[in-house]
């Protein structure tokens, strides 16, 4: 088992009952949040008194309406349920996140203040530092929007195209294809994005241990007046940050840019499928399946977005492990003011 697993398996063990606890609450909301799109469906069956081939979803699902004032009723319980559903998927998605790192966090510390005095030189403090901010959050986001959004999306975008079929099965199919093709080819971009994040952080890394080392020489730094060298030096390594900012700005940029262009030209095609379908469908189906491709919108721009969080958390936790291994003391030379 890979020890980045390890961590987020040890943690579910740990908080099973919350864990499991908050992807049912947000299986609950997915099942709130796609009968809100089908009611209002309902709403133009009731009032406009079109009817529909595939018959009453509502029905289908249990719920039967017959007046105006009855579909305002669960509109409106609908809504309060959304509400607290939501409020308590993400305060509980938050807190599982958090008590992840809290783990952690603590867990290296606890191993790093027992390492022997002679494993720890003076000046090699500062990069550790980052390995309690920058990592900490890549692994918070890791656990959030990795492992528990990837669950509670796919169960939403489970649920959206069960809801569909029962309403236009070939369409349904055909947005399944497309969306499988689109997963794929974001899972690509994101493992060519990994060789840019471990690019920018080794060059943050190196130039914040370059500034922890020459703060830590400060005395020696004006004693020597050294100062335009110091500069020069850190300049350099600057440029190399931004240079490698830069790339991993370009991949980021291609992805966010590729996610809702995929989404809304799934959508387009769809709406275009439609066309040849005319006369199967009816109106209210069809405006009750456009509201639900609106409504997995937004959970289908998150499940494609798991695999960078994933990539990045990998990177983060491969860093934290290490961490629990006492460096092996050696002798150091008497160490220059510059480091280039």
């Amino acid at each position: 088992m890979q020890e980045r697993s390890k961590y987020v398996l040890d943690h579910i063990r740990r908080h099973r009952i919350a864990f499991w606890g908050v992807i049912f609450i947000g299986l609950l909301n997915s099942v709130v949040s796609f009968l809100l799109p089908v009611s209002i469906g309902e709403f133009f069956t009731l009032f406009f008194k079109t009817g529909s081939n595939k018959g009453k979803l509502l029905d289908w699902l249990g719920i039967e309406l017959s007046t105006v004032n009855q579909f305002f009723l669960l509109f409106s319980l609908l809504l309060f349920l959304r509400g607290i559903l939501s409020y308590t998927e993400y305060y509980g998605t938050f807190r599982q996140g958090e008590l992840f790192v809290k783990y952690l966090r603590e867990d290296v510390f606890s191993a790093q203040i027992r390492w022997s005095a002679a494993s720890m030189p003076d000046q090699s403090y500062g990069k550790y530092l980052l390995r309690y901010s920058n990592d900490l959050k890549s692994v918070q986001l890791y656990l959030t929007n990795g492992y528990m959004e990837g669950i509670k999306s796919s169960l939403f975008l489970i649920t959206g195209l069960l809801v569909m079929m029962n309403i236009q099965w070939q369409i349904t199919l055909l947005l399944l294809g497309m969306l499988l093709l689109i997963i794929l080819l974001i899972y690509l971009l994101a493992k060519w994005q990994t060789f840019f994040i471990i690019g920018s952080r080794s060059a943050r890394s190196s130039l914040l241990a370059y500034v922890a080392r020459q703060f830590a020489r400060f005395r020696k730094v004006k004693e020597r007046q050294l100062e335009d060298e110091v500069m020069a030096s850190f300049n350099e390594k600057s440029g190399r940050l931004f240079q490698a900012n830069m790339k991993y700005n370009v991949s980021e940029s291609l992805l966010l840019a590729v996610v809702p262009v995929l989404i809304f030209g799934v959508i387009g095609v769809l709406l275009w499928r439609m066309v040849f379908l005319q006369g199967s469908i009816s109106a209210s189906d069809g405006v009750m399946m456009v509201l639900i491709l609106l409504m997995m919108e937004g959970r289908i721009r998150r499940i494609l977005k798991v695999p960078t969080y994933l990539n990045k958390g990998r990177i983060s936790l491969r860093k934290i492990h290490k961490l629990y291994d006492e460096p092996i003391p050696v002798a150091q030379p008497e160490a220059k003011v510059l480091d280039r």
